[in-house]
Parts: C-alpha cells; sequence; structure tokens
C-alpha cells in the first residue's frame, strides 16, 4: 500500500506482517539497503519475525522499488560525484541520509507507531543509526546488519568491486542482462559458493527486477551514503540497546567497519557470522534470527 508522508511530498510503498501468536513488543520496521526493494528480505527472516510475536512493516525507501522519489536537490550527475568522491573533492546529493532518516520517522508518524524497533542492511543500518541517536523516544532498539559509521571510517571496496557495482544496466536494458548484472553483483559480494544459494538469490533478483528497476534512484542514494559525514561523535550518544551483526567475510563493507561501531556506540552486543558475506544468505538467517530474536525480547 502506499503511504502519505505528511508534508514532505512523498509517498512509501508499505508492506505489513501481522504477528502470528500475540505481539511481542512494538512494531518492527524493516529498512533496506542502497538500491534494495522491500521484495529483497528473505521471506523465512519475516516468518521468523512474525512467529515470534512482532509485527512487522517493510517498506521500499525513498526512490527506489514503488516508492516515490520527492525533492531532488540540484546535483552533480551520479557518475560525475562518484569520481569527485574518489578524489576527495566535495560534492552535493540529491537528499541525504538524513533525510531518508526523517522519511522513516515520518512514515512511523503516518502509520501512528509511538513506539519501534527497527532492523537495518547496510545503508538501512546507517539510517537506524540516524534514527537511534536523533529520535530515541521513538526507537526502542536497533539491529544494524553491515553498516558502518560513515563511507570514510572504513576501507573501501576493489576497485573491481566498486565498478561492479556502478556499472548497472541502464533501465531499457532487457530483463535478462538486468537479472544476470545483479546475479553477478550479489555473487561476488554474498561471497556465495553454493549453488542451491545462488538459485535463490537469483530467484530473489528476478522477482525484484520483475517488480521494479529504478537504477537512476539506486545512484542518487549511492549519493546520499558518500556524501554522508563521519558519525562517529553521534553514536557515541546512542543510548537505547544496539545489536551490530556483520559477515567477516564481507568485502564490500569490512567486518572492522561493525569493530568500530562496536566502540562507539555504548550499549551495543557485536556478532560476527564467520561464513556471512554482504548479502543476507538463507543458510545464515536462522543464526541471525537467534541473535535478533534475543536482542528484542530482552
Amino acid at each position: 500500500m502506499q503511504v502519505e508522508l505528511c508534508g514532505r511530498g512523498l509517498t512509501l510503498e508499505v508492506e505489513r506482517h501481522a504477528a502470528i501468536t500475540a505481539p511481542q513488543g512494538p512494531p518492527v520496521l524493516m529498512c533496506m539497503g542502497l538500491g534494495m526493494q522491500l521484495s529483497s528480505w528473505p521471506q523465512p527472516l519475516l516468518q521468523a519475525l512474525t512467529h515470534s510475536g512482532r509485527d512487522v512493516i517493510c517498506f521500499d525507501n525513498r526512490d527506489i522499488g514503488l516508492s516515490g522519489t520527492g525533492t531532488l536537490a540540484q546535483q552533480h550527475s551520479t557518475a560525475r560525484a562518484f569520481w569527485r568522491y574518489q578524489i576527495g573533492l566535495p560534492f552535493t546529493p540529491p537528499y541525504t541520509l538524513y533525510d531518508m532518516a526523517d522519511d522513516t520517522l515520518a512514515l512511523a508518524d503516518a502509520l501512528n507507531l509511538s513506539q519501534f524497533d527497527l532492523i537495518g542492511v547496510s545503508m538501512g543500518g546507517m539510517i537506524g543509526q540516524i534514527l537511534a541517536f536523533r529520535a530515541p523516544q521513538r526507537m526502542r532498539r536497533l539491529v544494524s546488519i553491515m553498516s558502518s559509521a560513515g563511507p570514510r571510517t572504513t576501507a573501501r571496496p576493489s576497485l573491481r568491486i566498486a565498478l561492479k557495482a556502478m556499472r548497472r544496466p541502464s533501465r531499457h536494458a532487457p530483463l535478462s542482462a538486468v537479472i544476470r548484472h545483479f546475479t553477478e553483483l550479489f555473487e561476488l559480494i554474498g561471497v556465495l559458493h553454493d549453488p542451491t544459494e545462488i538459485a535463490l538469490m537469483r530467484a530473489s533478483v528476478e522477482r525484484s527486477m520483475r517488480r521494479s528497476y529504478r537504477p537512476e534512484g539506486t545512484g542518487r542514494q549511492l549519493l546520499a551514503i558518500l556524501a554522508a559525514p563521519n558519525r562517529s561523535q553521534e553514536l557515541r550518544g546512542i543510548q537505547i540497546p544496539t545489536l551490530l551483526l556483520h559477515g567477516k567475510r564481507d568485502p564490500l563493507v569490512a567486518f572492522e567497519a561493525a569493530l568500530y561501531l562496536k566502540q562507539l556506540i555504548p550499549h551495543a552486543t557485536l556478532h560476527l557470522l564467520e561464513e556471512m558475506g554482504h548479502y543476507l544468505p538463507h543458510a545464515a538467517l536462522p543464526e541471525l534470527f537467534t541473535y535478533i530474536d534475543a536482542h528484542l525480547s530482552a
């Protein structure tokens, strides 16, 4: 369903999953990563959450999936801004991670959520960190998965990965080419080798790409991430319980980023998953849910 955000000139696409048992705690907002849609959440994870008594609310971030784009600031082109970032020159993003955090809070307002938990992946974890600092009275607990304190607080990914991520097919490319590109990308950043896991990932990619493909939106979200300031000082002020989850094999956001977050956030608990890259593989979901369930239940 489409939810209009009051005063923001923006609508977000939302999907709700009701708790199967008596609700335990506030609703859980699920905030996805760069260019990822609500359809990218693994269904077994959503089912585990609802069977444990959580009302789950997934949504497409602005500029992706079926959500609106909102107002854009005048900006450099995505390619030019990316290369300015690479050589240390300033650039203007079309919107910021703080704008996206405000979107999420406005969504909670529109859904009449006085309080919520938030599970965020990668960029979604960054958005959750901002909300945990700026709106602690609204967020009860945060789960930040494979995220960082800012683009300059962790090692950059290899040029091979950066170029693969940047060279997205155009919106007019054949669907088969789009699916092939993202299958190869997630194999690379997810460090996926198991044929069954790759087949599940490819099916998920195809579902999402048939639902919506907006490469320009992904590019603008990337600029919001790259333009973000170092959040270290803010993170030291987070007082809500925070769970950090990260794969030790992550080639996109190295696991040292999670170690740094653990040093910064006063009430953070960290678990590193030995075989996980920058992806949520089905094989890791039972372990991930065990940590998440314990954190949300405490």
